[in-house]
């Protein structure tokens, strides 16, 4: 089953999923992300788990989680590590300087320039070269659109040569954004991707962390 340990999280990601959330993060120690994983993964993290003192973490929290070193979607998640027992702690907090040296600063946003990708591509990633989590800076334009759920704010990017156009399901700036609004920020986001989806058997990538400059 692996070991266990309890890691101090930098929080950059609480997103909704299932009604849940995705909780992910940076080791304050290591450097190396951590996305802690409820039972099979495939329905976020319930409020009763995440809850720390009665309040949901916040981005740059810095969290103690127990979690095991192993975890479920692995072959497509390597950050996923599988949540013990134990209350969750708030530590203290972290500044956007502290975490900005972890961003990628060139090259392509999770394997590719699309917001999704092909499970079979990703098949052909190198081990050593596979994640499902990064940390960018960019000058972002936001807008929202109609969907059959509601509203849904795109966040729309470039980095390097390449321009993206991600969906925002970073919870509380999703919640907060007008309805037909925009706006236009410097910020750092957390991108995330997600597991296949039954469809089309591709990942999608979405932004679980809004951090505005």
């Amino acid at each position: 089953m692996g070991g266990t340990t309890r890691r101090n999280l930098v929080i950059l990601a609480n997103s909704r999923k299932m009604g849940n959330r995705c909780i992910a993060g940076i080791d304050a120690e290591s450097g190396e992300w951590v996305r802690p994983v409820y039972e099979t993964g495939d329905q976020g993290v319930p409020w009763s788990v995440r809850q720390v003192d009665g309040a949901e973490p916040c981005l740059l929290d810095i969290v103690s989680i127990s979690v095991a070193s192993d975890g479920p979607h692995r072959d497509i998640q390597p950050e996923n590590r599988r949540i013990l027992k134990g209350a969750w702690r708030r530590e203290g907090q972290a500044t956007v300087d502290q975490i900005a040296k972890y961003r990628l600063k060139a090259g392509l946003i999770l394997h590719n320039a699309d917001r999704k990708i092909h499970v079979g591509k990703l098949r052909q990633v190198a081990a050593k070269d596979m994640k499902s989590l990064c940390l960018i800076r960019a000058h972002v334009a936001f807008s929202t659109e109609g969907t059959y759920r509601g509203k849904r704010v795109n966040a729309q990017f470039k980095l390097g040569q390449s321009e993206y156009l991600i969906p925002v399901t970073d919870y509380e700036y999703e919640r907060q954004f007008p309805a037909y609004g925009t706006a236009a920020a410097d910020c750092l986001l957390t991108i995330s991707l997600g597991t296949p989806y039954e469809r089309d058997n591709c990942c999608y990538k979405f932004v679980v962390g809004v951090m505005e400059l």
